[in-house]
């Protein structure tokens, strides 16, 4: 993923989350869940449906577990497998 899309998954998840933090200071390791950023399975939603919208991308409920929230990194991931699998398949 480019450093652009990172970014702008970082500033997703500050605004979703609604902390007073620049998102390029956040870690790409740094903790959604737990001691990192406090979110929770409604903030989790939330954050969803925003990346859906600004990357125009579906998370299924498959898709849709713990691990995936592990860390910016597993998200920022996540994100860039899905938008590269969309461009794959619009190509065809």
């Amino acid at each position: 993923m480019g450093q652009a899309e990172r970014i702008k998954v970082k500033e997703l998840v500050v605004e979703v989350l609604g902390v007073d933090v620049e998102p390029t200071e956040l870690a790409d390791d740094e903790p959604l869940f737990g001691d990192g950023l406090v979110a929770d399975s409604m903030v989790a939603l939330e954050l969803v449906a925003a990346i859906e919208e600004v990357f125009g991308i579906e998370v299924t409920d498959e898709e849709l577990r713990v691990e995936l929230f592990e860390s910016l990194q597993t998200l920022s991931e996540y994100v860039e497998e899905k938008v590269e699998s969309g461009r794959v398949l619009w190509d065809q």
